[in-house]
């Protein structure tokens, strides 16, 4: 029996990667910070927002370089720099407050060599896990887009989704970390690009480090994009859907089953055709 004359409405989840930065052990912080004599907070920073020195002492007490501004009063920074965003939403304040992480003492920063992949898992509100989804492996570059991402159909009973980044082929091995998001709290319709603190797995850590893991500890950063919208279907006889009905399904839970998530690679560009020179 098949579904006819119905009209369905699914959410459909897309969630890309885009860069990882800090793969190492470190610590969020929430700090305040003013504006000196000349009228600036003396950041000086790196295209992506780490604190590369300080141009005057008024926040040497909370700013350390290497740090790596996250936040402004809770507003993410995404790509952009944080020069924007002060110029944008805080350009009358005097003092504001920042989120930044910061290496845990005597954490090697050595960049991190090799190949990652990634495992998306959709889970119920009681944390238990319905779907996941490997990625492929890449190698690791802090520097480049990494592009790895998925689509997807958000079956019924999902509440979260979280993604863990991993060093090794064996799923029996720890993650490196993993981040959460909510499904409910992301804005509807709208492309949101954010990064996230990828809160390390406490098997993977406590081995290897004196000092016990809490609440504001990360092992990375990910930047995430990810947009969450409906997709419907008018389903009647002899009409034509965006699905296949060759397979009569025979309830909207089974049409509604999730697919497997597209994997996006990177591939040479076709040669382009150029005219003959006119000579």
């Amino acid at each position: 029996k098949k579904i006819q004359g119905v009209h369905m409405d699914t959410d459909v989840l897309f969630l890309k990667i885009e860069r990882l930065r800090r793969l190492y052990r470190s610590e969020i912080l929430t700090v305040p910070v003013e504006r000196g004599d000349n009228g600036t907070f003396g950041l000086g920073l790196s295209d992506d927002n780490e604190v590369l020195r300080l141009h005057h002492d008024a926040n040497a007490q909370v700013i350390e370089p290497g740090d790596q501004v996250i936040s402004v009063e809770g507003v993410p920074l995404g790509r952009g720099p944080l020069s924007r965003l002060l110029a944008e939403r805080f350009a009358e304040r005097q003092a504001v407050t920042l989120t930044l992480s910061r290496a845990e003492p005597s954490t090697s920063t050595a960049p991190l060599t090799g190949d990652v992949f990634a495992t998306l898992k959709l889970l119920r509100a009681d944390g238990s896990l319905l779907q996941e989804y490997p990625s492929d492996l890449w190698r690791f570059r802090p520097d480049a887009a990494w592009g790895a991402c998925w689509t997807l159909r958000v079956p019924r009973g999902v509440a979260c989704a979280s993604l863990q980044l991993q060093r090794s082929l064996l799923f029996t091995d720890p993650p490196v970390g993993s981040a959460v998001l909510q499904l409910d709290s992301l804005p509807a319709e709208e492309l949101h690009t954010a990064w996230h603190g990828l809160r390390p797995d406490a098997s993977r850590w406590s081995s290897s480090r004196s000092r016990p893991l809490g609440s504001s500890s990360l092992a990375g950063e990910v930047l995430i994009s990810v947009r969450r919208y409906r997709e419907s279907s008018s389903v009647s006889p002899g009409g034509h859907s965006l699905h296949s009905f060759d397979n009569g399904w025979e309830s909207a839970d089974e049409f509604f089953a999730p697919l497997l998530p597209e994997q996006h690679a990177p591939a040479p560009l076709k040669p382009i055709a150029e005219p003959s020179p006119i000579l």
